[in-house]
């Protein structure tokens, strides 16, 4: 994902500069013509400045000392599967055995990644065909994904590239297969609401006199927001905000001119448009998460908290299908786990230990299946791109 942003001596700083210097005037309670920038590109401060967001600062923001986990930390099972699935794809669209690069676009600290290629050496002769590219732009997880995969990257199996490394490379001769695992939720928002019967947009103001940030409304930035909720049928209620996350959309559908003959999978929270503006979601599906707790102020810890959003898989369906993908599946986790045979992995034991590697795995299979309903929530798209 490529930001660029002015170096400042802190992210507070290049909000304030964001601000003073913007063309955008909103409207506050108390002001009817304040300068603002939209929520969205305060979201894009605030997770990707290049010195202090979230997502550049040096610190690992995944795991038991960061801030939340992804399925990939559940145990080794959804790597194990997903490899599996992946060589099943492989072999049925490309039956010529041909070399196909996995790329883990947003791979964290390569967790996801290591797992997959383990299974992939597993497989034999099925996963030898296979080699890892990993996309991380957090330093942190970059060093620990090139740590991990140490081995094989020395092997030359794998590798550990820049999002700015990958965007310049000429993928066109490959075949490769995307993954997205919890990537797209990673993309700055648009927020709306409905305000005096008609659509504003949500904006940031920085307040001098208070040296504090508040919200204020603004006109819509980009008239595709209007126009994507007016082609859903969308009448919001009043008061009522969601989210039209547009950067996700638009990197789903830029890999298809980046990239050959390709698969890609893209794993997330997230639902339909009707859903995710349904009239019990009065405030949208914006959420924080700090040292595993959620809240809904993004403007608690600008820079050192997640902002994130649910992903609407219309839009994703919308865009992709426009630039050329082709839908392949969708479905929640929990039913593309079980049509991948997760339950085939439970084991009969009778030991008591619960720190045993048998126990620990099946504890990780009815989490991933059953936890918090998150395994509805989160869906698996696939799309093909074939010459």
């Amino acid at each position: 994902m490529s930001v660029d942003h002015p170096r400042c001596e802190s992210l507070q700083e290049a909000i304030r500069q964001a601000v003073a210097s913007s063309a955008r005037i909103g409207r506050t309670r108390d002001r009817q013509d304040c300068r603002c920038i939209t929520f969205r590109d305060y979201m894009s401060l605030c997770l990707y400045h290049p010195d202090h967001g979230y997502y550049r600062s040096g610190t690992s923001r995944i795991g038991r000392e960061g801030d939340f986990y992804t399925s990939a930390y559940i145990g080794d099972i959804m790597g194990e599967l997903l490899a599996e699935r992946l060589a099943l794809i492989a072999s049925e669209l490309f039956p010529d055995g041909r070399p196909v690069e996995a790329v883990d676009w947003g791979g964290g600290t390569g967790r996801l990644g290591q797992q997959m290629l383990q299974t992939w050496l597993r497989l034999g002769e099925a996963g030898r065909r296979f080699c890892l590219t990993v996309v991380e732009d957090n330093p942190e997880h970059r060093r620990q994904a090139g740590e991990l995969l140490g081995q094989e990257v020395s092997a030359g199996n794998a590798r550990v590239i820049s999002s700015e490394q990958a965007e310049a490379e000429d993928w066109q001769g490959r075949t490769c297969i995307v993954v997205a695992n919890e990537l797209l939720d990673a993309f700055p928002v648009h927020r709306v609401v409905q305000e005096d019967g008609r659509l504003w947009e949500w904006g940031v103001h920085w307040e001098e006199a208070g040296g504090a940030l508040e919200s204020c409304l603004t006109e819509p930035s980009d008239a595709r927001l209007t126009e994507w909720l007016d082609r859903q049928q969308v009448r919001l209620a009043e008061g009522q905000t969601t989210e039209v996350g547009l950067e996700a959309a638009e990197w789903t559908a830029s890999l298809a001119a980046k990239l050959g003959e390709a698969v890609l999978v893209l794993i997330d929270y997230g639902d339909s448009t009707a859903e995710l503006t349904g009239p019990h979601r009065m405030d949208g599906t914006l959420l924080c998460y700090e040292g595993h707790r959620v809240h809904n102020d993004p403007f608690r810890n600008p820079g050192d908290q997640d902002l994130t959003a649910h992903v609407d898989f219309d839009l994703i369906r919308y865009f992709a299908s426009a630039a050329g993908w082709q839908e392949q599946e969708y479905g929640t986790q929990k039913q593309f786990l079980v049509d991948s045979g997760i339950l085939t992995k439970l084991s009969e034991h009778d030991v008591a230990d619960p720190f045993h590697p048998v126990v620990r795995r099946n504890r990780a299979i009815r989490q991933l299946l059953l936890s918090d309903g998150m395994s509805e929530l989160f869906k698996v798209h696939i799309w093909v791109k074939q010459e």
